[in-house]
């Protein structure tokens, strides 16, 4: 038995042996390649930072927010809630290098921000006698975050060396936008009577929204240059223009009703996030890259 064990390790360190002579051999121009794909021979890459985007088209072209900013019925409101049209973002990204000028990466983004929605909490009912009765609701600035996940395509332009110098972006992906439930100040006394005039109530209100997500599909095109602190360690600045398409309009009830008739408000306010996300077009982030 002790006798077939050094036989089996002897047959072992001889194929051993005989594949590092073979190797040793013929890996030398795959050595030289292999320094050449990917800066110092850096194949991999894993990306940390933040972001900042304004939302230009949504300030101009949001009935809600001119309302907000123009109507009488919003004056008192606007003087005490600050008209915030950023939103942030922290990301990460995992890369790989497969070509001097190609990689592949997976980007995960977590954004922050507001967004304006009306008439919250209101109620439709009829009572015993079959008589309409309407409840209205609470105009309020709310708080989101939304979760984006996305394979990317990028593209290095001619003299760069993957992942650092200028690199050309492209990305398809999903976004998962959910509402946050919690205490605002709320424009009460909403109806047709006191719309366009300033005797408006604002108050604190416990606002409610379902936990479920509204869904945006994502295209993107990005510059981003990635300077070399380095062989490790490189900056990155980025600047990119997407396109949030709001599939929960494909995906909502028609007519935002539930099987017993009764109005399903919380997907109104999942679609009007929807729409919120699908005016955000341009942005701007910054973060290490760490190459491995």
């Amino acid at each position: 038995m002790l006798r077939n064990i050094f036989i089996l390790i002897a047959v072992s360190l001889l194929n051993s042996a005989n594949s590092f002579a073979q190797t040793k051999s013929t890996s030398e121009p795959g050595k030289t390649k292999n320094l050449n794909t990917g800066f110092y021979g850096k194949r991999f890459m894993l990306q940390l930072g933040g972001g900042i985007h304004h939302n230009t088209l949504l300030k101009i072209t949001s009935s809600a927010e001119k309302n907000l900013r123009n109507t009488a019925y919003y004056s008192r409101y606007k003087d005490q809630i600050k008209p915030d049209q950023f939103n942030y973002s922290l990301y990460g990204n995992l890369g790989v290098v497969l070509k001097e000028r190609f990689a592949l990466s997976l980007d995960f983004n977590y954004y922050m921000g507001n967004t304006f929605l009306t008439n919250i909490g209101r109620k439709e009912t009829y009572d015993q006698m079959g008589n309409y009765i309407y409840s209205p609701g609470y105009d309020s600035r709310v708080k989101y975050t939304t979760l984006r996940i996305m394979p990317r395509i990028e593209i290095g332009s001619k003299g760069s060396n993957m992942p650092v110098g200028l690199v050309n972006v492209l990305g398809l992906g999903i976004e998962l936008s959910k509402l946050k439930s919690g205490t605002y100040k709320s424009i009460s006394a909403y109806d047709s009577y006191s719309y366009y005039t300033d005797s408006t109530q604002i108050s604190n209100q416990q606002l409610k929204f379902e936990d479920e997500f509204a869904f945006n599909l994502t295209l993107m095109y990005g510059l981003e240059y990635r300077l070399a602190i380095s062989k490790n360690i490189a900056w990155n600045f980025g600047g990119y223009v997407h396109l949030n398409i709001p599939i929960q309009e494909l995906i909502s009830d028609i007519g935002f009703y539930d099987l017993y008739g009764n109005p399903n408000y919380n997907d109104e306010y999942r679609l009007q996030l929807s729409r919120y996300r699908a005016q955000n077009l341009f942005s701007v982030r910054t973060g290490l890259v760490i190459m491995l």
